[in-house]
């Protein structure tokens, strides 16, 4: 019995503030807090199976954000030999620059290739991406060496071409690979 007495008690005083600071606490209903607004649709998607999401909402191997950046900046790497017979070297430096970022740095996708590399499940296939990595690492970066030299005047644009288009095909033949496993 007296344990019912100290539960009413208890219970009493719950509904009863103690100053007027906390009045607003007492009568506040949690069914319409901020808290529960901003997570009843976050809990109405985690209660619903996997099938009910809709396709675009989901993500597949090819389609994450991180696949889509290395693809299109494969495509504007391949893009770069009009670039370079123009003589653009701020533009070919800046496609170099946008991969460099992508295989290191998570940015906004939260993964980058060297992050990706280190989830995938077999050894061989880490070992694969982390090495088309490097070799991508090593001709971006002879790449955007050559591109400078040429734009800062201390090498002639014919003097690098051959290493700019070594760099560029070295560079095209790592993505490949790179992307081949994602």
């Amino acid at each position: 019995r007296s344990a019912m007495v100290v539960s009413a008690v208890l219970s009493l005083a719950a509904l009863h503030p103690a100053s007027p600071r906390h009045e607003f606490r007492a009568y506040r209903s949690p069914l319409f807090s901020r808290r529960s607004a901003v997570l009843a649709p976050l809990a109405t998607l985690l209660a619903l199976p996997l099938s009910a999401v809709p396709a675009s909402a989901r993500s597949y191997k090819g389609d994450d954000p991180l696949t889509l950046r290395l693809r299109q900046s494969r495509e504007e790497l391949a893009a770069c030999g009009p670039l370079l017979e123009q003589r653009r070297w701020e533009e070919v430096r800046k496609v170099t620059s946008v991969l460099l970022a992508a295989m290191t740095f998570k940015g906004y996708t939260g993964e980058s290739v060297k992050s990706r590399a280190a989830s995938l499940k077999t050894e061989q296939a880490k070992a694969t991406v982390l090495d088309q990595r490097s070799a991508l690492l090593i001709s971006l970066a002879k790449l955007d060496k050559a591109a400078y030299a040429v734009q800062i005047g201390k090498t002639p644009p014919a003097e690098a071409s051959e290493v700019v288009t070594t760099s560029v095909d070295d560079a095209l033949a790592a993505m490949d690979g790179i992307l081949a496993e994602f």
